[in-house]
């Protein structure tokens, strides 16, 4: 079970967007969306520096696993202060991307070093490697103007891979988060939270491939409150990490 102090604080938020929507008209939903989006971000963030700090990892894995949300971050907050011209969207989109593909190669190399080498890897790490290349290929033709990017051949290629990748940065999350949950006797909550999450988004990614709508704007409002739980958890992860001794730490593996 999560810590009291995470079951109590889960209960007072959300007493208080249930109480706020009656007084505000609903407005004050795009607050809180907001706000468990940042606060997502925040723990997530925080948390891999932590996780990392106290598996003794090395610093790219964090940099890596961190960079999605310091791209959100940093997109929102321009597109919050100014009009976002038409360069400035392509290069966060691009960022984006990268940061995605960076945040899959960081999981798997945490997957490799806690449970050891295995060819299959270098597999992944090829894949990621030719995603990238596709990601570079189509911001040079954007720039350039070329058209072969709109062609069909080239759309089902990039699709693939870029479905393949995302399926492995999940797939690699949702590993690495079991490995570290049961070698380092870490509350089971946590990994289970991390791997329901990834297991959520995979469904999503195969419904948004074969366009199968949900009703409403389910996913709008799902995923900052599923975000908030990911963070959590990883937060409570990396905090029990750092508080480990690295001899016992040692002494489990």
């Amino acid at each position: 079970m999560p810590p009291r102090s995470y079951m109590v604080t889960a209960v007072v938020l959300a007493v208080l967007v249930v109480v706020s929507l009656p007084l505000t008209l609903g407005f004050s939903i795009i607050l809180w969306y907001w706000l468990f989006a940042m606060a997502a971000c925040i723990l997530a963030i925080g948390g891999i520096v932590k996780l990392i700090y106290g598996l003794q990892a090395e610093p790219w894995i964090g940099i890596a696993l961190a960079s999605p949300g310091v791209v959100w971050a940093a997109d929102n907050l321009v597109k919050f202060v100014s009009h976002a011209s038409i360069p400035v969207i392509l290069t966060f989109s691009t960022a984006a991307s990268l940061a995605s593909l960076a945040m899959a190669a960081g999981a798997l190399r945490l997957v490799e070093t806690t449970s050891g080498p295995h060819p299959a890897f270098r597999l992944g790490y090829g894949l990621l490697a030719a995603a990238a290349l596709l990601v570079g290929v189509g911001l040079v033709a954007q720039i350039m103007g070329w058209s072969f990017i709109r062609s069909t051949p080239y759309y089902v290629l990039a699709r693939s891979i870029f479905v393949g990748t995302a399926l492995l940065k999940y797939g690699a999350i949702i590993g690495a988060a079991v490995l570290i949950t049961k070698r380092y006797a870490i509350e089971p909550w946590a990994g289970a939270a991390i791997s329901l999450i990834c297991a959520f988004m995979i469904f999503n990614l195969v419904r948004s491939t074969l366009a199968v709508s949900l009703p409403g704007d389910t996913m709008f409002w799902l995923q900052p409150v599923l975000m908030l739980v990911g963070g959590a958890a990883v937060w409570r992860m990396g905090s029990v990490l750092s508080g480990q001794a690295p001899s016992v730490r040692y002494a489990q593996g």
